[in-house]
């Protein structure tokens, strides 16, 4: 399928923007590996055996400058090497990243779940996904973020008819949106 220079052109910005929104700071994030992890729920049930901790109620995870919020959070024990997948659940589920060094923007974002797994370093937003950074915004379906590449994509979703949407707000002098 051939696409025109002007197409690829928008594409490739489009990408780049995606990924400066989501996460300014990739080398801050991958830094915060070191920090430890707090959760608090109204309930959580912890089970070893399976590999599987499951919290409910009002759920807060924090780990450095990012907070999760939503209802329901299952953590699930990949294999023995510590590689883990966590979901979370939200109406919608929330995620908050203050920023790594002055003058960055928080990131906000909310779907209807957010998804980690360790072991890939993927970041999932799945269901009307929002990220904002400053006055930027990435509007899908789907919202994927490969903290150590740094690669973003965003999906429409399958059966969706609407289109992914990107606001890029301009720059002023001093670099701020």
């Amino acid at each position: 399928m051939y696409k025109s220079p002007t197409r690829r052109r928008l594409r490739l910005a489009a990408t780049l923007a995606l990924g400066l929104v989501l996460m300014a700071g990739t080398t801050a994030f991958a830094q915060q590996k070191a920090l430890p992890i707090h959760i608090e729920s109204n309930d959580a049930d912890l089970s070893q055996q399976e590999g599987v901790s499951t919290y409910t109620g009002n759920v807060v995870l924090t780990r450095g400058g990012l907070t999760l919020t939503g209802h329901r959070l299952v953590i699930t024990r990949i294999n023995d090497r510590g590689n883990v997948k966590a979901v979370l659940d939200g109406s919608p589920a929330r995620l908050d990243k203050q920023p790594d060094r002055e003058g960055d923007d928080v990131v906000t974002g909310n779907s209807s779940k957010i998804e980690y797994t360790n072991s890939n370093s993927t970041v999932l937003l799945r269901g009307d996904a929002v990220v904002r950074r400053g006055g930027d915004e990435i509007h899908g379906q789907l919202i994927r973020h490969n903290v150590d590449t740094g690669r973003t994509q965003a999906e429409r979703g399958s059966g969706s008819s609407e289109r992914v949407r990107i606001t890029i707000q301009p720059k002023n002098g001093d670099g701020q949106s």
